[in-house]
């Protein structure tokens, strides 16, 4: 079913940009690779899409991915700052696991990240060997160091359901957010389990939608059943 593709593609992609996330701007010289990328993130983390896109190279599609990443970015930190002053640095950790979409504090592991510089481009890699494979790369542009955004990942991220499917990602976290700063919560899984509950409404709502041909379903997706059946042989992905 288009969701179910659809719903790894963007959280891989956000998991790569948060978890490729270099230290903080003053370790660094600020027009070095790895300051220009905390500016990148930092930016992303206040849900500057702006301050983002200025520090960034890509195609006009590679660079509006930013307005629909940069909201759950900010989201989910957003998420992340609320718990972990409610309930401590075991709220980050509960908040990562299995796909929570958060944990992005990685201040430890990415200091030691590496930087290498090949004439006008340069890579940062994480020492985390689940993502050494998806490095983060720079390259020159008019002598500025720019995040380029043509090497990372876009599957699907042209496709209107995907950008749907993040604003729900992006209200849900925020929403959490709010409510844990209220006290609704007693605990770090509990919210994060709210959050779940708010997601997968909304995705359901997005899938019965899809299914009937109404506005918000993706162009040429084959209909499936209530359980998430796979599309036909031959159906146009």
């Amino acid at each position: 079913m288009l969701l179910r593709r659809l719903a790894p593609a963007a959280l891989a992609l956000c998991a790569m940009i948060a978890l490729n996330r270099p230290t903080l701007a003053q370790d660094y010289a600020a027009d070095s690779p790895k300051g220009v990328a905390s500016q990148f993130f930092k930016a992303m983390e206040s849900g500057d899409a702006k301050a983002a896109r200025s520090v960034a190279t890509g195609s006009d599609k590679q660079l509006a991915m930013l307005d629909m990443l940069v909201p759950v970015i900010s989201g989910f930190k957003q998420l992340e700052n609320a718990a972990v002053k409610k309930w401590g640095e075991e709220a980050r950790k509960t908040l990562s696991q299995n796909g929570g979409g958060a944990g992005m504090d990685f201040e430890k592991q990415l200091k030691a990240s590496s930087e290498k510089i090949e004439g006008d481009t340069a890579t940062i890699t994480s020492p985390s060997p689940d993502q050494q494979r998806e490095p983060m790369k720079l390259k020159k542009v008019d002598g500025k160091w720019k995040v380029d955004m043509s090497s990372m990942k876009a599957e699907n991220m042209d496709n209107p359901q995907t950008s749907k499917m993040l604003q729900v990602m992006s209200d849900a976290a925020k929403a959490t957010a709010t409510e844990v700063e209220q006290g609704k919560y007693q605990s770090a899984e509990e919210a994060k389990k709210a959050m779940g509950q708010k997601i997968i409404p909304a995705l359901m709502q997005m899938q019965q939608q899809q299914q009937q041909g109404q506005p918000g379903g993706a162009p040429g997706a084959a209909p499936g059943g209530a359980g998430g059946a796979p599309a036909q042989p031959g159906d146009k992905k």
